[in-house]
């Protein structure tokens, strides 16, 4: 089970190899708007989902989404990932938890294009005037502004990291689990960025191959993680929980239009499950607001283990 020392170390250490190689848009109404292209509509795959039977660690019933994706629905119904992903007490893939640096498949940003990263959102405001989340859909998702990320945009990003427990799409969750195996090891990871073997879900992040449509059809992009804002925003580690908090890990999001004043890089819009479960916030701003559960605001947060950064 994940011990409590956990965000600054994992993040530190992919700072280190990436060296080397939400104004509000929606609330809780948006969620009935269905039938009008705004609300992707999701297919539970413990309901006749693909694959609903394919879940190498069991199901539980703590995982049943309750939770509404945005993005166009052109006609598609995306399964989301109900299987049980990992053995820590938080078992769901929106908890966004980490056993091992191996979790963390490595995806290149020059072949996916650009990505949304939520790891700094949650309260806005001073001292960091980092992006907000805010809870929705009855407190089942949060409203979270993003930042656009891109290679070499901000400095140093090469790399996105995708979770391998954190996978929301059903099927393109089976399909790297089988290529990657249950931990990740077998592809190109943040332990092993000279393997050659790329993870489908990888894939996924750019529409290519076998994923024309992504992870979520009509999402301009796709939220994972890049340490490459950490020198610029710092990084901590406030242990919380359990408490809500927002798992934005492959979550799908909307551009805006808008650019935010102290990266200059532009902010998107994502829809990001909640967990209640314990948590490890990593942005510094908490330290100044003192609270874990700061709603209707929530942190963008995760759960994991400590491991060595080199």
């Amino acid at each position: 089970m994940p011990g409590t020392k956990r965000a600054a170390v994992w993040l530190l250490s992919l700072a280190t190899l990436a060296g080397e190689g939400c104004g509000d848009v929606e609330d809780d109404a948006v969620s009935n708007r269905r039938g009008r292209g705004w609300l992707l509509h999701v297919e539970h795959a413990g309901e006749g989902g693909a694959g609903a039977s394919a879940c190498p660690l069991g199901t539980d019933q703590r995982c049943e989404a309750k939770f509404e994706l945005n993005g166009y629905d052109r006609g598609h119904k995306t399964a989301i990932n109900t299987c049980v992903t990992n053995a820590s007490s938080s078992p769901c893939a929106w908890a966004d938890v980490n056993e091992k640096v191996e979790n963390f498949l490595a995806c290149s940003l020059k072949k996916t294009g650009p990505i949304a990263l939520c790891y700094h959102s949650g309260v806005p405001g001073a001292p960091l005037y980092t992006p907000a989340c805010t809870l929705s859909q009855a407190g089942n998702a949060a409203q979270c502004d993003c930042y656009e990320i891109r290679d070499g945009d901000p400095s140093g990003a090469t790399y996105s990291y995708v979770l391998i427990t954190s996978i929301l799409n059903q099927r393109v969750y089976e399909d790297t689990v089988a290529a990657c195996g249950i931990d990740g090891s077998l592809c190109r990871n943040a332990t092993d960025l000279d393997n050659p073997k790329e993870a489908p879900v990888c894939e996924a992040l750019g529409k290519t191959g076998r994923y024309p449509e992504g992870l979520f059809p009509g999402a301009d992009l796709i939220s994972d993680f890049s340490p490459s804002l950490a020198p610029t925003l710092g990084i901590t580690n406030h242990d919380c929980g359990p408490n809500v908090y927002a798992g934005c890990m492959t979550a799908p999001c909307k551009r805006t239009g808008k650019t935010d004043r102290k990266t200059g890089l532009p902010l998107v819009k994502c829809t990001c499950p909640t967990y209640d479960g314990p948590n490890n916030v990593g942005n510094p701003q908490i330290d100044a607001d003192n609270s874990c559960s700061p709603s209707p605001r929530v942190w963008s947060s995760a759960y994991g283990p400590s491991f060595p950064t080199q």
